[in-house]
């Protein structure tokens, strides 16, 4: 069980109410050989997994996408037709694996059975989301209000060839969509178009940014889990004021830029744990207490 004991650390230069134990179980799944993706640049990692939990695991070093087990077997490998970083990835509806180019050119579809990379314009940030599934294919993006930024002043080191940008994030139990920006997350609470925010549909962070990736999302108790980009996976109670910083990699990890990600199901989350020269460890978190998605 959660202690109730608060305390206080400073986390990214604030102060914030954190419980003394971690709302996740840590498990250690497999670890890749730093060997296989040995290169010049800076390493960038990124993760996505499928339904049969098959971890999709990229490195900026290399051009390719490795493919691996629930064991750590390297079931795949793709090579991508371009040799810039990857920008987003992650798996559709139907469990074909997505992604996106750096420079935000191209979405590209790789089909397993196939071996088939298929390679899709990426005109508008809407053609990320109606890409992924059916529910923002048949969603009026264009009617949530975003927010637009200028290029000269924008924080946490984002860039983008658009002037607005989305971050959605979609609960495949209810089907409801969550808007993550700074400083909030808003529940679109109808299923076709934006309507308007209800008060208790928009839960007020110090937080979040437009970095911050949705992972779990409570609607009944109102808890939401987001990576913040800074090594730290962000456990937050809206409801009784509360935020756990759960650290996602070990301290003495080398320096990497980090990625944690969740399947259709949404029930664990998946990502790296730690990083030397020799390996890089493949890890799940697993909620103490069950997340209600079916409000």
């Amino acid at each position: 069980m959660i202690k109730k004991l608060v305390i206080l650390i400073a986390v990214l230069g604030t102060h914030i109410p954190i419980l003394e134990s971690s709302p996740f179980i840590k498990k250690k799944l497999f670890d890749i050989p730093t060997s296989m993706i040995q290169g010049t640049s800076a390493y960038t990692f990124k993760v996505a997994v499928n339904t049969k939990e098959e971890i999709a695991f990229y490195s900026c070093t290399k051009p390719i996408v490795y493919i691996f087990s629930l064991e750590g077997t390297l079931k795949d490998s793709i090579p991508l037709p371009f040799s810039n970083c990857i920008r987003m990835m992650e798996y559709d509806a139907q469990d074909y694996l997505l992604i996106m180019d750096n420079d935000e050119k191209y979405i590209y579809r790789y089909y397993a059975d196939s071996k088939r990379l298929d390679r899709i314009d990426y005109k508008i940030p809407d053609d990320w989301f109606k890409q992924l599934n059916h529910y923002f294919r048949h969603f009026e993006i264009p009617s949530i209000p975003t927010y637009y930024y200028n290029k000269d002043y924008t924080q946490d080191f984002y860039s983008s060839r658009f002037q607005y940008h989305y971050n959605l994030f979609l609960n495949h139990q209810n089907g409801f969509i969550y808007q993550c920006a700074y400083n909030y997350i808003k529940k679109i609470n109808n299923h076709k178009t934006y309507t308007g925010a209800k008060k208790e549909d928009l839960w007020v962070s110090d937080y979040i940014s437009i970095r911050s990736k949705m992972l779990l999302i409570d609607d009944v108790r109102k808890i939401a889990v987001y990576y913040d980009r800074f090594y730290n996976i962000i456990y937050e109670d809206f409801k009784n004021g509360i935020v756990i910083p759960v650290p996602g990699v070990d301290a003495n990890s080398e320096p990497a830029r980090f990625d944690y990600t969740v399947n259709k199901n949404q029930d664990q989350i998946y990502g790296i744990s730690s990083f030397n020269r020799n390996n890089i460890e493949i890890s799940v978190w697993i909620p103490e207490v069950k997340f209600n998605t079916s409000n």
